[in-house]
Order: C-alpha cells, then structure tokens, then sequence
C-alpha cells in the first residue's frame, strides 16, 4: 500500500512534467518566447501538503518495510529572485509537522513517528509563459531540513528520538524535483523529495525519508 501511494504522487507529477515538455514543443513551433512576461523580484508564501514515504531499512544488502505511508504539512515564504529570462532562484524558509507509523507486522502496539522542524529549500527554476499572466514552473535543487522535535508515540507513552539515546539525526539533506503552475499573485505545486543522508545515528543500518508535496502559494 505505501509503495502505491508514492507511485500514484508520483505519477501526478510525471503528468505535469508532460505537460511542460509538449507545451516547450508547442512554444518552439509558435514563437511565443517573445510574448514572455517581465517577473520582478518577489515574496511567496506557501502551505503544503505532504504524502511522507519512508524508505525501507536496510542493512547488508537486506531491507525491511518497516514504516507506513504517513503525512503532513508545511507552512513557510519563499523569495523569487529572477536570474535571466525565465530562469530563477528560490531560496525559502518553512514549517513542517509530519507523522508516520510502525507497521502492524512490526509491533503489537501502535506505534508512530511524530516530527516537527525547519527546512530551507533552495530551487533552481524555469518559468515559462503558458498565456498572460500564467506561468508553468520547472524546478529542483536541495533541501536542508533541521528536527526541532521527534518522538515515537507507542501505547500512550511518547520517547524522543533524538539525542543519545534516540538513534535517529536532527538533520537531513533532500534533492527536490516538481512543476508547479503561477496564475496573477497565486500558485499551485506537486514536487518530490529525496532523502539523501541516513537518519539513523551510529547504526550499520539505512534509513531514508521521502516524500511527495502537494503545494498552494500567494505572491505578493
């Protein structure tokens, strides 16, 4: 079930990314490149939400599915800088709280990660323009997440994660990949995220967290 959850987000943002190819087709053969709207500099804010899909964990070659498909949210600002032409820089700062369980195999209780924190995304975009005023967005770049908080919530008793005795890291690097689409001062996402470090602290084994977002935003 969690593996068709991430494939079914994922397709979701395959069909945009089609979208954006066939419209750069159609741009190519139109010459509509110089009917291109002048974006100025900008703040954005932005509230998502987030499919979170944990890796397996792993180890020697052996992996376990041990976690749940969960979710989440996020609530921060961005910062639009334009570059060249459509080509821009999106640094931001936001919010998140996501949670995930245990699988049942795994336990006999019910058990679930809860995890409250920071991330500062920095994407690299394209926007080309669709029609006036509407803009399809192409982006990726890394994503730097710092826990304020984690705790596994088992049979009514909460213990932290981090820490010495929690086993699991406060920070984490994702690489980001999504299109999104801006119309006048509002915009909507769909983007993936990959988790590129092992959240596990002083183990042998491997642990990944991603996850798929589904993002609403106003420009000012």
């Amino acid at each position: 079930m969690k593996k068709l959850f991430c494939i079914i987000a994922a397709a979701s943002l395959l069909a945009i990314g089609v979208s954006a190819q066939n419209y750069e087709t159609e741009k190519k053969v139109k010459h509509v490149s110089s009917t291109a709207t002048t974006i100025n500099g900008h703040f954005g804010i932005r509230v998502g939400g987030e499919i979170v899909c944990p890796g397996d964990i792993s180890q020697d070659g052996v992996g376990v599915d041990a976690f749940s498909v969960g979710g989440g949210i996020e609530f921060g600002a961005i910062y639009y800088a334009p570059i060249k032409a459509g080509l821009y820089i999106e640094p931001g700062l936001k919010l998140y709280y996501n949670q995930y369980s245990l699988n049942s195999d795994m336990t006999e209780v019910d058990a679930s990660v809860r995890k409250f924190g920071m991330r500062i995304p920095v994407m690299v975009g394209y926007r080309f323009e669709i029609a006036d005023k509407t803009g399809l967005h192409l982006f990726t770049g890394p994503e730097f997440e710092i826990g304020i908080s984690a705790k596994e919530h088992s049979d009514g008793y909460a213990e932290s994660l981090y820490g010495d005795d929690g086993g699991m890291n406060r920070f984490d690097l994702l690489w980001g990949i999504g299109a999104g689409v801006s119309y006048k001062h509002f915009f909507y996402a769909v983007s993936g995220s990959l988790g590129m470090l092992n959240m596990f602290s002083d183990s042998d084994a491997k642990f990944h967290e991603n996850r798929v977002t589904f993002t609403i935003g106003y420009n000012f």
